[in-house]
């Protein structure tokens, strides 16, 4: 199936953007410590190269880096997350001369909200081959965590043509359980939500500091880490979480997931945390087993926030990786 490649559509920064921007502005010009104003200036610095294109009628926040001829690999996030999530893996493999693609899934990050609420798979996924389509990428390799991991695994099946090769980070197959399905979104959304968020934006970072360290990871994410998640949880449209949870939560979602993975023949690497609550490593083995070319990886003393607990390691399996699937191995 071919695809005309669409013309980048080139939109201002959203309001989302112009603000935390100004907000850190301004925080370096007053007189933070030294641990503060280093951390500020790493944001800056994260900052400053946003892009942003209309995509589907919606303006998305996205960062292109490295060489423009180099293979591109686009990087996905997770529910709840931003493109930052993947801040430490970006110059690394730009470095090794990959094109390195991040950006915020609508309703995330500093990507707008979709007025018409489609916080779905497919809908994403739509995205991601809109956003394909205006770089002119061609064949590309896909890593994608968590939620990003359905979004890709859906444009896999859907785009085979564009994909290159796939690596999914804290990933695995669900089971669908009736009240599980009924109990788990109205869970979520009260405490992300209901508490994480507004906390979040009475700057209470601690707080879900504690969350994350007692409940998610098995390692300590270092503090302006953990403020980049805060980030996350202040820019993330409340309605983008509660749907995006109802609809994973449903059958057809969850056993489309197997499915899917069985029509994949590009190399695929699956990487479980050894102590993953979430997306626990037996379902990812589970899932693994439908890749016709399939690696399975268990990552040791991980939970579930793989890009901020253990990000050199992330980095080093998907150079791995990305070398396998070149070779053709």
């Amino acid at each position: 199936m071919n695809h005309a490649s669409s013309p980048i559509v080139a939109a201002e920064p959203t309001g989302k953007y112009n603000a935390y921007l100004g907000a850190v502005q301004d925080a370096l010009r007053g007189k933070p410590g030294r641990r503060e104003r280093r951390r500020l200036e790493m944001e800056q610095r994260l900052l400053e190269p946003a892009q942003f294109m209309v995509l589907n009628g919606i303006t998305h926040h996205y960062q292109d880096t490295g060489p423009r001829d180099g293979e591109p690999i686009v990087l996905v996030h997770g529910w709840d997350c931003s493109a930052f999530w993947w801040h430490h893996i970006v110059h690394p493999l730009a470095a090794q001369g990959y094109r390195v693609i991040i950006y915020d899934l609508k309703g995330h990050g500093f990507s707008d909200s979709d007025p018409e609420k489609q916080y779905t798979v497919e809908s994403f996924s739509n995205d991601l081959l809109a956003l394909a389509d205006a770089l002119e990428l061609g064949p590309h390799h896909i890593a994608a965590f968590s939620l990003g991991a359905f979004v890709a695994l859906h444009y896999a099946a859907t785009y085979p043509e564009q994909v290159a090769s796939l690596a999914f980070f804290n990933f695995s197959l669900l089971r669908y359980n009736r009240v599980a399905s009924m109990i788990l979104p109205r869970l979520l959304d009260a405490v992300f939500n209901g508490l994480l968020r507004p906390i979040a934006r009475l700057q209470l970072w601690v707080i879900p500091f504690l969350y994350t360290r007692m409940v998610m990871a098995q390692n300590t994410p270092p503090v302006s880490d953990i403020k980049l998640g805060i980030l996350s949880l202040i820019c993330c449209d409340p309605e983008a979480v509660r749907i995006s949870a109802k609809q994973l939560a449903r059958r057809d979602i969850l056993e489309s997931v197997p499915q899917h993975m069985a029509q994949i023949t590009q190399p695929t690497l699956l990487v479980a945390g050894d102590k993953d609550p979430i997306m626990q490593p037996k379902g990812a083995q589970e899932l693994i087993a439908f890749a016709d070319n399939g690696v399975y990886f268990e990552m040791p003393k991980c939970g579930h926030l793989i890009l901020f607990e253990l990000p050199r390691q992330v980095v080093q399996v998907l150079q791995i990786h990305l070398k396998t699937a070149r070779q053709g191995i």
